[in-house]
């Protein structure tokens, strides 16, 4: 029986208020409409697959599709509370819907997550050459962003300790995140699409929107990941401008997670 994950409540940190993306200051924030500084996108990710984490344990990070989509912004101390519910997909061995809500009842995230029969064809972009490394980073624009034009390689080999601090700032609690060979906090892991990114431009105020990612294998401690990250639209809605990405870890010559990932790159004035 696809049962959905009991309810969870959590304090939302913001523990980017330092960060090179400066809509995590209040100053910044402020400056375009908000209250506060923002509580990044990725943390509140993290947030939402607790509950599955608790329900499922390592098989959930281990294989399925995860589509976060981020609609309104929290903020420091925001007791937010995630709720799920079962799909009941017969062509998926799990199927939930988790959103994220504020005290005030409002919806400010949602997680779709599903576990396919068979997962998609891995995109064709995975197996193209990288971009070459860059000297300096230029400040992201229409003209800077080249689409199809694959960004420099990413090297990443997580550490224990950093795993570590990832899950202190999520207070995250389940055993399968300790240990030297242990699995990648996904906070952690939609962190690094986050520095993939800013891997090929200077981006002053940001916001991350969407991310859906297939897990092809599990993301451990202590190997060895190249990331792949290559434009792949570029567009204006309301006075904001858009960029989406298409991302690829590889371990060896394996994918083992390939994502989509779309950001606010300059915020309407």
């Amino acid at each position: 029986m696809n049962t959905p994950p009991a309810p969870l409540q959590i304090l939302a940190l913001n523990d980017a208020e330092d960060s090179e993306n400066r809509i995590h200051s209040d100053e910044v924030a402020r400056r375009y409409g908000f209250s506060s500084a923002l509580v990044s996108g990725v943390n509140l990710f993290g947030y939402l697959t607790q509950p599955l984490v608790r329900q499922y344990g390592e098989q959930f990070l281990h294989r399925g599709m995860l589509d976060v989509v981020f609609l309104k912004p929290a903020y420091q101390n925001d007791l937010l509370t995630l709720r799920s519910e079962s799909l009941g997909q017969e062509s998926s061995s799990r199927s939930h819907v988790t959103c994220a809500y504020n005290e005030q009842g409002a919806l400010l995230a949602k997680l779709e997550s599903w576990l396919p029969a068979e997962l998609p064809a891995i995109n064709t972009l995975a197996n193209g050459e990288p971009g070459k490394n860059i000297s300096a980073r230029p400040e992201i624009s229409d003209q800077t962003i080249q689409v199809n034009l694959p960004g420099p390689l990413l090297h990443w080999r997580p550490k224990a300790e950093d795993n570590a601090a990832h899950v202190s700032v999520q207070r995250d609690q389940s055993p399968i995140y300790q240990g030297e060979h242990s699995h990648v906090h996904p906070y952690y892991l939609l962190e690094m699409c986050n520095a993939a990114l800013k891997n090929m431009y200077l981006m002053p105020a940001w916001v991350h929107t969407a991310s859906k990612l297939t897990l092809r294998d599990s993301v451990r401690v202590g190997r060895d990941y190249r990331i792949k990250a290559i434009p792949t639209n570029k567009w204006v809605r309301k006075g904001h401008e858009f960029i989406s990405l298409y991302l690829v870890f590889h371990c060896d010559n394996a994918v083992v997670l390939e994502v989509e990932h779309t950001a606010i790159y300059k915020l309407a004035d």
